[in-house]
């Protein structure tokens, strides 16, 4: 029943994108402006990310591609984010161990094209306006006449099951400086409980509103390594600092 059902889906997708073929973003290097604290960086499981657009009330899309190690294959998170809240709006996972034996004979392009209604329908239901400039830039950066930073601070450690590191992260908060003044944009607990560090990877600045999307990378041990788990806040530049 389960083989009938994906036989159908794919189909389904491949007919649909025969009218319409779904134009995929590039892909970006969210680690570019930083290097590993462990030294690992060899061994990451990697993960690279599109930017699909963005709306003109707080949203933004983006999906986040990932070689699984160990296991094999490929898994994309096409995710629908809310800046002004922070909460995921929309999710789609896709798993090319959906579709084959070992995961290995679809590509992220295929699985883009099975899933390609799906995606066009989100993007459209929440208004997302694709083609628009998605720089990834480092911090500090100047505008609005300030000059605006952010670090990670109050970070919290646990001991126990830190995996490769001598102790693990068990929270720390994002803090987001304009000038002389600041705010703390998240606190957050990782993803993984095996997370030795934190690091401020950069940011991308809305094309229509006076906000940026910040985003954070979190260094896990993982099969035979380390990996990273990005995470994606939102920050509007013109108000909440103090």
């Amino acid at each position: 029943m389960k083989k009938l059902l994906i036989f159908c889906f794919v189909f389904f997708g491949i007919h649909y994108l025969q009218a319409q073929e779904l134009a995929l973003p590039p892909r970006i290097d969210l680690f570019r402006y930083s290097a590993s604290a462990s030294g690992n960086l060899n061994m990451f499981e990697y993960p690279n990310a599109r930017i699909w657009g963005w709306s003109t009330n707080g949203k933004a899309a983006y999906s986040i591609e990932r070689n699984v190690d160990g296991r094999g294959g490929r898994i994309i998170h096409f995710v629908i984010a809310d800046l002004i809240t922070d909460n995921t709006v929309f999710e789609l996972i896709m798993d090319s161990f959906d579709y084959d034996t070992y995961g290995d004979d679809y590509s992220y392009e295929d699985l883009y094209h099975i899933y390609g209604p799906f995606i066009s329908d989100a993007l459209q239901a929440h208004n997302i306006v694709l083609g628009q400039t998605n720089d990834f830039m480092s911090f500090p950066f100047r505008r609005n006449n300030m000059t605006f930073n952010s670090q990670i601070i109050d970070i919290e450690y646990v001991r126990d099951g830190a995996g490769m590191f001598e102790q693990a992260v068990s929270r720390y908060q994002v803090l987001v400086t304009a000038d002389n003044r600041r705010k703390i944009i998240a606190s957050l607990t990782p993803v993984s409980g095996v997370t030795g560090y934190t690091y401020i990877c950069g940011y991308f600045l809305s094309p229509f509103e006076n906000r940026i999307m910040a985003v954070v990378a979190e260094e896990a041990w993982g099969y035979e390594g380390t990996r990273l788990n990005f995470r994606f806040i939102g920050c509007h530049l013109g108000v909440g600092f103090n």
